[in-house]
């Protein structure tokens, strides 16, 4: 009996000294970041996987001279374990590679304080938690006036060549093509698209689309040459158009256009003007 009830002691003691010490080794994890190639896909990009050590900060840098360059975005990590972080990121900054990188949260929380701040960069072993990915395909375009009949699109990642296409806005989505222009394998910046301006609207969108029957030939809707997905979502990045919409004449109450009472209004006074006249010449 006293036998047993030392096996259950000691069993005790042992229970107790794992729970004691299970915070300590969970806070002990060695911090980590999985990150897969992938699009942007509404200006985002996904990490698979952030061991923090402490509550902290992914941070998406876009590549500079081989190594991470200007920071792009950046999400709050719990102390421990986080899946499918999501990232928003200035797309139209965007560099074919990309580095997802740990940083600390250090100072006041859940404020970024970096690089004026305390929120540097984790290290392991003195090398910064950091794991490089490239971007596959995307968009990235700002709000923009028209000019001279052309928009710009600051970035395009294309798997295989492929168009940058502009549409106009029709019931709050994509609508009619208004132009589009050619895109090279990887990473194209700068991409000048010619638009029919007449026709455009305050949101347009620019839709990457494949190029996939004859090289170099627009072949859509028509055609083989359809919008590149990403799982379901179309690659399109909405943006607003800043000046040089065309002009357009206010409307009447009923909502039908004021020009022909315009129209006629002139026309009427023209009318009365040459009576007027040719009464005065009766008169003398």
């Amino acid at each position: 009996m006293t036998r047993y009830i030392r096996q259950l002691a000691g069993l005790g003691i042992a229970l107790m000294l794992v729970l004691a010490l299970a915070p300590w080794a969970s806070a002990q994890m060695t911090p980590s970041v999985s990150v897969s190639d992938q699009p942007i896909v509404k200006g985002m990009v996904v990490v698979e996987k952030v061991v923090s050590n402490g509550p902290g900060w992914i941070v998406i840098h876009a590549q500079k001279d081989g190594k991470p360059g200007p920071i792009l975005g950046y999400s709050p990590v719990a102390d421990g374990e986080n899946t499918n972080v999501t990232v928003e990121i200035d797309a139209t900054q965007a560099t074919s590679t990309l580095y997802a990188m740990l940083h600390t949260d250090a100072g006041q929380m859940g404020t970024f304080e970096f690089p004026n701040g305390p929120d540097v960069p984790v290290k392991v072993n003195d090398q910064v938690v950091t794991p490089p990915f490239q971007v596959t395909f995307g968009v990235g375009v700002a709000d923009q006036p028209i000019s001279g009949g052309k928009v710009t699109v600051a970035k395009v990642f294309s798997q295989g060549p492929g168009w940058i296409v502009i549409h106009a806005q029709k019931d709050g989505k994509p609508g009619p093509i208004l132009g589009y222009s050619p895109v090279a394998d990887g990473e194209n910046a700068n991409v000048a698209v010619e638009i029919d301006a007449t026709k455009a609207t305050p949101t347009l969108y620019a839709m990457l689309h494949t190029d996939a029957g004859q090289m170099g030939t627009f072949e859509f809707p028509n055609g083989p040459d359809v919008p590149v997905k990403a799982g379901d979502q179309v690659i399109t990045p909405p943006f607003q158009v800043t000046g040089g919409l065309p002009m357009t004449l206010p409307t009447a109450g009923g909502g039908a256009p004021l020009a022909p009472f315009l129209l006629v209004a002139v026309g009427g006074l023209a009318l009365v003007s040459g009576l007027g006249l040719t009464l005065a010449r009766r008169a003398r």
